[in-house]
C-alpha cells in the first residue's frame, strides 16, 4: 500500500428501492441528510448541517463518532440539476485528500433508482480504502432511510 497522495477516481454504484425524487430529496434536504449521513458508528447532528443547494452554495456538516470525535466537512455545490445530478467539491482535512463528488441518479422504473457516487481527487491507498468502506456504509444508511 502506498501512503503517497495521488489523483484517483472512484465509482460506487448502488440501487435503491425508492423513486428518484425520494432519493434526490434525501440528498438535498438538511433534515433528511442529517438522518442518514455518515458511515456506521457516526451520526450527523441536524444543527451542524448547512445547505444552500445551488451552484456555489455551501454544504457543511459535522459527523460525530459514538465517542464524540467530530469530523467537519466543508463543501460547495458545483452542479445542481434536479432530480438527476448533484455535484460538490470537498476540501480535504485531517490529512484526507480533497476532491469532487458527483451524485447521479437514474430512474430504473418500478420505483427503483440507481445512484452513482463518483469521486475524483487526491487520496492515499489507506484513505481510498476507508472512503470506499465508509461510503458503502453511508449508502446502506441511505437505503434504510428511503425504505422507511
Amino acid at each position: 500500500m502506498s501512503d503517497e497522495m495521488t489523483y484517483r477516481e472512484l465509482d460506487i454504484v448502488r440501487v435503491f428501492d425508492a423513486p428518484v425524487q425520494l432519493v434526490w430529496d434525501a440528498w438535498t434536504d438538511p433534515d433528511q441528510i442529517a438522518a442518514w449521513w455518515g458511515p456506521a458508528g457516526m451520526h450527523t447532528p441536524r444543527e451542524s448541517v448547512e445547505m444552500d443547494v445551488r451552484p456555489g452554495g455551501v454544504f457543511r456538516l459535522t459527523m460525530v463518532t459514538g465517542a464524540g470525535a467530530e469530523f467537519p466537512s466543508d463543501m460547495r455545490f458545483t452542479v445542481v440539476d434536479p432530480p438527476r445530478t448533484l455535484a460538490y467539491e470537498w476540501d480535504g482535512q485531517r490529512g484526507l485528500g480533497g476532491g469532487s463528488v458527483t451524485i447521479t441518479l437514474r430512474d430504473l422504473g418500478d420505483g427503483r433508482t440507481e445512484l452513482t457516487n463518483h469521486f475524483a481527487g487526491h487520496l492515499t491507498d489507506a484513505v481510498q480504502s476507508f472512503m470506499r468502506e465508509g461510503t458503502g456504509q453511508q449508502l446502506d444508511k441511505l437505503a434504510a432511510y428511503v425504505r422507511r
